[in-house]
């Protein structure tokens, strides 16, 4: 049995340590990053920006969900007669399970996906852009050379956890040659554990990365592993938790 480490926002990381464990990875997993709601300010600029017509992005589940605890069932309708976009298929079934109508998933589900499919379809005007306040410039900058008129706002933030007996358990077994992949689901949970690692194990931190696999959820968490000095192993071609394991299974097997 292959050991599996990631970390993951402590919400999703139940489902996801049940998933990799289903398809029969021993997992070591920890929480990574800790969700903070956003502050009245976001929330009333995101009301003001809603308009006929007006296209509005969701970056991620989290967006949906955290819009739908502040402005509650009635966001649906909020969203009436705006051109409605997610960044992937399950952002959509998020967004389609609150009642909110989705009227495009680019084919590509990353941030640069993303860029290309709406810069194909708008030319200019405005776009609300719905995610947290740590997500990678490819999505403000792709839309700004464009020519569009961007409304970035944040409805919830991501703060980095302090290291617990979780994540020191998985920094241990890369330590000791037990790890046989870990996998990073965004390039902030990147950054932060190679902060987390070189703590641990000083400058030869490095050398224990390149000694496991490593798997990235996408091309921007890819370029942040590249930047980090340890580029991923393996890429899915789609950007979720599933398509990451399937992959993760298939190279290395279980």
């Amino acid at each position: 049995m292959r050991t599996l480490g990631f970390t993951r926002p402590a919400s999703k990381l139940p489902a996801s340590v049940k998933e990799a464990e289903a398809m029969g990875f021993r997992v070591l997993a920890s929480p990574s990053l800790e969700i903070i709601h956003g502050g009245p300010s976001d929330f009333e600029r995101l009301k003001a920006s809603l308009s006929k017509d007006v296209p509005v992005v969701f970056g991620s589940t989290t967006s949906v969900d955290h819009c739908i605890e502040e402005f509650g069932p009635d966001f649906a309708s909020m969203l009436s007669g705006c051109f409605t976009i997610a960044i992937g298929p399950g952002t959509a079934d998020r967004m389609e399970s609150t009642g909110i109508r989705v009227d495009l998933v680019p084919e590509d589900h990353s941030s640069y996906g993303l860029v290309d499919e709406i810069t194909h379809r708008f030319k200019s005007g405005r776009i609300v852009v719905v995610r947290s306040d740590s997500g990678t410039d490819i999505i403000s900058d792709g839309l700004k050379e464009s020519g569009l008129d961007l409304e970035d706002i944040a409805v919830y933030k991501l703060r980095a956890c302090e290291i617990g007996p979780e994540m020191s358990a998985i920094m241990d077994a890369i330590g000791d040659g037990s790890m046989d992949c870990m996998a990073f689901t965004s390039p902030m949970s990147a950054s932060t554990f190679f902060d987390n690692m070189k703590s641990r194990f000083g400058e030869g931190y490095l050398d224990k990365m390149r000694a496991v696999k490593v798997a990235a959820i996408g091309r921007p968490t890819a370029d942040m592993l590249a930047s980090l000095g340890r580029p991923p192993d393996m890429v899915p071609e789609k950007t979720t938790f599933a398509d990451l394991l399937a992959c993760i299974k298939a190279n290395i097997g279980e």
